[in-house]
């Protein structure tokens, strides 16, 4: 039931899988791992998706991945993550409930803009 979206997403440039060979859709996705998809996507809508968040604020911060950390410093700044707390969590995985709240966060309006 997910092909079409994914291949959307892998040909958008939001999704790269783990390697030219490995993919993992069935795999469940940790907060840095959301953060970069919905980093990538505001970036392919040609929104602002700059962010300089100083991530040592949080006690975790330093737990976030080198690939993810330009990611996660956006997702910060722009409160889709570390709003009211001092973790981030980034290694942690996320429900569904979760990904659709954070997912309304970056698309306010519910409108899933086509690349």
């Amino acid at each position: 039931w997910y092909a079409a979206p994914i291949f959307w997403a892998s040909q958008a440039g939001i999704v790269t899988g783990y390697s030219d060979a490995a993919f993992g859709p069935n795999d469940t996705v940790t907060r840095e791992q959301a953060a970069t998809m919905l980093w990538r996507y505001v970036k392919a809508q040609g929104k602002d998706a700059s962010g300089s968040a100083d991530l040592s604020a949080y006690s975790d911060g330093e737990a976030v991945s080198e690939w993810a950390a330009e990611a996660m410093q956006w997702a910060v700044e722009a409160e889709v993550f570390g709003v009211g707390t001092d973790v981030l969590r980034p290694q942690d995985t996320l429900t569904r409930a979760e990904m659709a709240a954070i997912s309304v966060r970056v698309q306010p309006d519910g409108a899933i803009e086509a690349l």
